[in-house]
C-alpha cells in the first residue's frame, strides 16, 4: 500500500527545499501543481502544491 502526502508551498523558492527534505525521508515527488489567487497584479499569489508518494 502506498502512502501520499500533499504539501502547500507558498513561495517558489521553497519548492526545491521542500522536495529535498521529503526525498531525504524516503518520499518521492508524484505530482506538482500551481494555483493562483488574487484580485490584481500587486495582490496576486501563486501557491505550489506538491503530492509526495511513499511505498510502505
Amino acid at each position: 500500500m502506498k502512502e501520499y502526502d500533499c504539501v502547500k508551498v507558498e513561495h517558489h523558492k521553497d519548492v526545491s527545499k521542500t522536495i529535498e527534505r521529503f526525498q531525504r525521508n524516503g518520499w518521492r515527488l508524484y505530482t506538482y501543481q500551481t494555483a493562483g489567487m488574487g484580485a490584481g497584479p500587486m495582490a496576486y499569489t501563486v501557491y505550489h502544491y506538491l503530492l509526495f508518494e511513499k511505498d510502505e
